[in-house]
């Protein structure tokens, strides 16, 4: 269907295009198309031409009879403008992304909400979603992951110096709302007999979850800032090169970082990762800035020793916090050194002399200096959470 409608599309912008190629004026248009020699699509309304002009891909969107998914369609009162140059690009773009279906949706024989970003690749194939009292749609959710999604990759890549083409792939994040169906995505696409949310690091990165597990129940919030806090830690696998740091000794950056643009975004932490998963954590309710500033207050004796030989999938309760607020503080205090910390236990580094290499300080120093840090910057009261989407 869309190669039909690509070939449409690109016949009527001909003379336009034609003179582009030429090296000549594409045209001018008319005052019908404000001078672009295309119009905006109206069948997705205000709202939805917004919310797909932020993705570079949309299923939903590409099924559109009247403009593919490019959100455009030619003038015909015109021989072209500007704006066709645009339209071919996009046209092309949902071109290469139709030819390209995810292994998760050879697997199916039905549609499926994919929308695709310049970090993401996700899915959403559930119903009965809900953001509060309100209902959402799989398209919907499928939007808001990729709008807060991508903005934690972007703060993560700031953080980092991090440009696209330091990853090998896009991170691939599916949730399905039949259960049976997400057993079959681990056993049949990731490699693995296990029924619970699953993570697959490597070449590319990919995440399954039930949306119906017990800490998401189909809550779009939920689910949302789960698929952020997931996708963290597989840009974090996979950023400069292949290598999860969870398993070696540096379970409180690999936790850590995760939540901190997780707690970043939606004020309140909701996922726990790796073996803890199936434990049903919920530290202080994830909120964590009066938590750890009283957990300081009580525990003077030193943390960070204990703490930074741990990996990912043993650190238990207050753990992920205090890891968490580490973060916090290397984020506010010293955001040169993350990107080399990164490398540092990519390469099997220890915390301590990774410490004394980027932060000229030695672990008791750190946490002296962690501590002092959130004594004069943590609140008394914790920030409200975002409670809808």
């Amino acid at each position: 269907m869309i190669r039909a409608w690509v070939f449409l599309l690109l016949l009527f912008s001909l003379p336009a295009q034609a003179a582009a190629q030429d090296g000549a004026d594409p045209g001018k248009g008319c005052k019908l198309c404000h001078l672009e020699g295309v119009k905006e699509c109206k069948k997705h309304g205000d709202r939805w031409l917004a919310a797909e002009a932020e993705v570079l891909y949309c299923s939903v969107a590409a099924s559109c009879e009247n403009c593919s998914g490019t959100l455009l369609i030619d003038c015909k009162r015109c021989t072209g403008g500007p704006g066709n140059l645009e339209l071919e690009k996009r046209a092309l773009r949902f071109e290469r992304f139709e030819a390209d279906p995810t292994p998760a949706q050879k697997l199916f024989e039905r549609d499926l909400v994919r929308v695709i970003t310049p970090h993401f690749d996700i899915i959403i194939d559930a119903e009965k979603l809900k953001d509060g009292s309100k209902r959402m749609d799989a398209h919907e959710v499928a939007h808001a992951l990729a709008r807060e999604a991508e903005i934690a990759a972007e703060q993560f890549d700031a953080h980092l110096g991090a440009k696209l083409h330091h990853y090998t792939k896009r991170a691939r994040i599916w949730y399905w709302g039949d259960k049976a169906d997400h057993h079959k995505v681990n056993r049949e696409v990731l490699g693995t007999n296990d029924d619970g949310a699953f993570k697959l690091f490597g070449p590319t990165p990919s995440y399954s979850c039930w949306t119906g597990d017990e800490g998401l129940k189909n809550a779009a919030m939920a689910i949302v800032s789960n698929g952020v806090h997931v996708g963290i830690h597989l840009l974090m696998s996979n950023v400069f090169r292949t290598e999860w740091i969870g398993n070696k000794k540096a379970g409180w950056f690999d936790v850590g970082a995760a939540h901190w643009y997780e707690e970043n975004l939606f004020r309140r932490v909701s996922t726990y990762c790796i073996d803890e998963a199936d434990a049903n954590l919920n530290y202080e309710n994830g909120q964590w800035r009066t938590a750890v500033r009283k957990y300081l207050v009580k525990n003077k004796k030193g943390l960070l020793p204990k703490l930074v030989q741990k990996i990912s999938g043993t650190l238990w309760d207050e753990e992920h916090a205090l890891g968490w607020s580490l973060y916090d503080w290397l984020v506010a205090n010293h955001p040169k050194a993350i990107k080399p910390l990164l490398i540092g236990f990519k390469d099997r580094a220890e915390t301590r002399d990774l410490f004394k290499k980027h932060l000229k300080m030695s672990i008791p120093q750190v946490e002296q200096a962690w501590r002092d840090w959130v004594m004069s910057s943590y609140p008394v009261k914790d920030p409200k959470p975002r409670k809808k989407l």
